[in-house]
């Protein structure tokens, strides 16, 4: 037991191929300096990839990493061509208990790296099972060819220098090996810098060459296999499997005499049934609102600012009704704005004109928006009247729904419209989804939208779903939870889904907001 703790600080650590606090910097001559590495190839778009991490063939967690292109930073070395620069966020989430041993964690890492893992900054949040929380960014300074690192442990700040003879690479392995072992001998050495041990190591780094792997479908699939380890320490061997599209699918490393695996799944699947249940808890929580809002039913328009920590990096979607302003990248400001109170005479009736100027993903059935079930088309006839103004008719199915449908607890399960009209009984996930079929039914185009709304007390946004109708050559939002209140400036939109049949799990549509819960707080903007 005692071997296996001193094996790797965290288990997080040890999943991610981290390896254990050895000398700072040993066999400085074996690196590879970065400014001699292949030219790497250019930044693509947003990527998210999902993981299920399995332990002993269980599922025992998850890990979701998105990469984003971003400019290259006023640190990167100058070369003929541009560095390509990516933002990778990764969040980790383990639940697995080994000899009597509590090992659970929960980590969010942001990085800022070259595409071939060169690393420029970094900020780590890690939370253990025994709820020790330790917050640890970093940055390189060039100058002093080292990392400038601020660490948070109990409330106490520290900070320390840590240098290195070349820029050390980042610890999200299977983002960038294949692309840095491209062009290089089968083996070759890189050195690379661990955040959770705050420890920079000399890493062996070998390609196999391509191989057959058995899939969990039985399905046989050509990879590339990759193998690294500290150089000090052979035995402590990990591998990351890439398709023929250079995208790791899988990888593997020995624990305790059993398998660690990480395997790319979509994130229905890599979540769980008890991920799921245990990220319900989660979504209870709130984002905390630093001053009461007041007068909200006055205003026409309300600028709210967002921050997370210094190191971390924010952002939400601009709307017709909700405009954003980055001010840096772990800040910004919001301007609601209180949506125009549609007169019947300003909106055209619905014609097949009007339906052709949206995307077809929002006026069709699907099998969680069945807008086609004769129960749904006749509850939307009754419930629309006989109005033709699409404004009006939007206005009376919010109505109807909310004196309808009776209120139950919070929770992200999603449920297809035939049940929830069999029970006529939900929360807000119910209430959008109930809402958006009837007004497809009644050909409006419509969507549901994942974000927050305010609660007065105590003063914070709280996760929540609601509706938007495509109006007016607008996405008018509607809260049938909210009844004649309608939406003002109390909601705050994070992402919207036209719900296809590809949508495996209501929890994967909260997803997004972990982005804010207990990284985030509120406060009216600065005028």
């Amino acid at each position: 037991m005692t071997q296996l703790r001193g094996y790797s600080l965290t288990l997080l650590a040890l999943l991610m191929g981290s390896v254990p606090a050895v000398a700072q910097l040993p066999e400085i001559g074996s690196r590879l300096s970065s400014r001699n590495s292949p030219t790497p190839p250019a930044a693509t778009g947003a990527v998210e990839e999902w993981f299920r991490m399995e332990f002993d063939d269980q599922l025992v967690g998850h890990e979701s990493l998105n990469t984003l292109p971003m400019p290259k930073p006023a640190g990167a070395a100058q070369t003929d061509s541009p560095v390509a620069m990516v933002r990778r966020i990764r969040d980790t989430r383990l639940q697995l208990r080994r000899f009597g041993t509590d090992f659970s964690v929960s980590a969010h890492l942001e990085t800022v790296e070259s595409i071939d893992g060169i690393l420029y900054s970094w900020s780590l949040r890690r939370t253990d099972a025994e709820r020790s929380v330790l917050e640890r960014t970093g940055t390189w300074d060039a100058t002093k060819s080292g990392f400038e690192i601020s660490e948070t442990v109990a409330g106490s700040t520290h900070r320390q220098l840590i240098t290195s003879p070349v820029q050390p690479r980042s610890p999200i392995f299977p983002a960038w090996l294949e692309v840095a072992s491209r062009e290089r001998s089968r083996l070759w050495t890189a050195a690379v810098f661990f955040p959770e041990t705050a420890a920079i190591v000399d890493i062996e780094i070998h390609r196999t060459g391509n191989q057959s792997l058995k899939q969990a479908n039985n399905k046989t699939l050509a990879v590339t296999r990759i193998d690294y380890w500290p150089t000090n320490s052979p035995d402590m061997k990990s591998a990351v499997f890439y398709d023929e599209q250079q995208t790791a699918v899988r990888s593997e490393q020995m624990l305790a005499g059993q398998m660690l695996r990480m395997e790319r799944s979509d994130a229905a699947n890599a979540l769980g049934k008890e991920s799921l249940g245990s990220l319900d808890l989660q979504f209870s929580s709130v984002v905390p609102v630093k001053r009461q809002l007041t007068n909200l039913d006055r205003l026409e328009s309300l600028k709210l600012q967002i921050t997370v920590g210094t190191a971390e990096q924010i952002t939400l979607p601009s709307s017709d009704f909700q405009t954003v302003e980055q001010i840096s990248g772990n800040a910004l400001v919001i301007t609601l704005t209180r949506p125009a109170m549609i007169t019947p005479t300003s909106s055209p009736p619905i014609t097949s004109s009007r339906k052709s100027s949206v995307d077809p993903a929002y006026l069709a059935s699907t099998r969680w928006l069945t807008c086609d079930n004769e129960e749904a088309k006749r509850m939307a006839i009754i419930a629309g009247g006989s109005t033709s103004i699409p404004a009006d008719k939007c206005r009376r199915l919010t109505l109807y729904v909310w004196k309808n449908l009776r209120v139950s607890p919070f929770s992200t399960a999603l449920q297809p419209v035939p049940e929830i009209i069999r029970h006529m009984r939900g929360d807000c996930t119910e209430h959008a989804v109930l809402l958006s079929t009837l007004m497809r039914a009644q050909g409006i185009p419509s969507r549901v939208v994942v974000g927050f709304v305010y609660v007065p007390n105590p003063a914070s946004f709280a996760p929540h779903m609601w509706t938007e109708a495509f109006v007016d050559n607008k996405w008018i939002p509607f809260d049938s939870t909210r009844g004649t209140q309608g939406v003002g400036l109390t909601h705050i939109k994070v992402a919207d889904s036209s719900l296809s049949d590809d949508v495996g799990s209501g929890t994967v549509l909260f997803v997004p907001l972990l982005s804010f819960l207990g990284r985030a707080s509120v406060d009216l903007a600065p005028m």
